[in-house]
């Protein structure tokens, strides 16, 4: 029989307790938070893919194509692509194995303003009739809904329940801000994700129109010509909605080349905003925006 004096007897039971609550909850998330399966892998959560479609090819967000062929594939081909939401089975296959192991679920997806995900999620829910399922709708995206990743691993390591880390994560989404700078609005008014009156500014020669989401759905903020303009439209939106709590470490997202977002990362550096999470967006929310797109995640304060 070990002996412990104190320390030990603490250092022990808290080491457990890790083990034990890292065991407890499983992660679940769709393929549009841009997790690379290799980070998945690291960070110890599941991803449920959405799918992207070329014609009759069907192509795993995230799986069968890497940002840069996708990116590749999209300029080169004369055919928008199309994308769909996971089946409810592709949850309930996750859910299957968390049951197995006696796990909670916490499951986090894009805005079910954007996509049909969260409902496929809740379908699976409905049917595995397993009770400690809790599905939080991030109302956002790619580097958005990765800021809410992002905390629910920090809190899962802490130790936190699913239905802790949900509740947390339901009160901070609130204050998640997506900025984007596209260089069109074609590719968004094409898959059916703004009107035709709201693309309009995509239209006009060197404009670059700004984006973000509200209450999970996009809406334009306003549009900028040039660079120096554009950059200056970042700063007046995050000094108009709020400037990034500093407890929280910004996400900046880019479409295809890293370089679309170089110089929005130089210009809040200057500002003194600095991250060192830059995050390529994936093949789903690409094939809406098109390359080109520079972007920032933050929580407001």
């Amino acid at each position: 029989m070990r002996c412990y004096n104190g320390l030990d007897f603490y250092i022990d039971i808290q080491t457990i307790s890790r083990r034990r609550h890292d065991m407890t909850v499983r992660i679940i998330t769709d393929s549009t938070t841009d997790v690379t399966p290799e980070a998945a892998r690291q960070l110890k959560i599941s991803v449920v893919a959405l799918k992207v479609l070329f014609g009759h090819d069907e192509y795993r967000d995230g799986i069968d194509l890497n940002i840069e062929e996708f990116y590749a594939k999209l300029t080169g081909s004369g055919q928008l692509p199309t994308t769909s939401q996971p089946s409810p089975n592709d949850f309930l296959t996750e859910y299957e194995k968390a049951k197995a192991a006696g796990e909670e679920i916490l499951v986090l997806t894009l805005s079910s303003q954007l996509s049909g995900t969260c409902q496929s999620a809740q379908l699976a829910k409905d049917y595995c009739e397993y009770e400690p399922i809790y599905i939080v709708d991030s109302l956002s995206a790619t580097i958005g809904t990765q800021l809410l990743l992002r905390e629910a691993i920090r809190l899962r390591d802490a130790g936190q329940s699913a239905r802790q880390i949900a509740a947390q994560l339901d009160q901070l989404k609130s204050r998640i801000i997506v900025l984007a700078a596209v260089d069109t609005l074609e590719f968004l008014v094409k898959g059916g994700r703004l009107s035709k009156a709201a693309g309009f500014a995509g239209s006009l020669l060197g404009i670059h129109p700004m984006i973000t989401l509200e209450e999970g759905k996009l809406s334009v903020l306003g549009k900028a010509r040039g660079k120096k303009a554009t950059l200056q439209l970042f700063w007046q939106q995050m000094e108009k909605l709020g400037m990034p709590d500093p407890q929280y470490e910004p996400i900046f997202g880019y479409t295809g080349n890293r370089e679309a977002v170089s110089d929005l990362i130089a210009f809040l550096e200057e500002k003194a905003i600095v991250s060192s999470q830059v995050c390529g967006v994936g093949s789903v929310i690409g094939t809406h925006t098109g390359p080109g797109v520079s972007a920032i995640a933050y929580l407001r304060q």
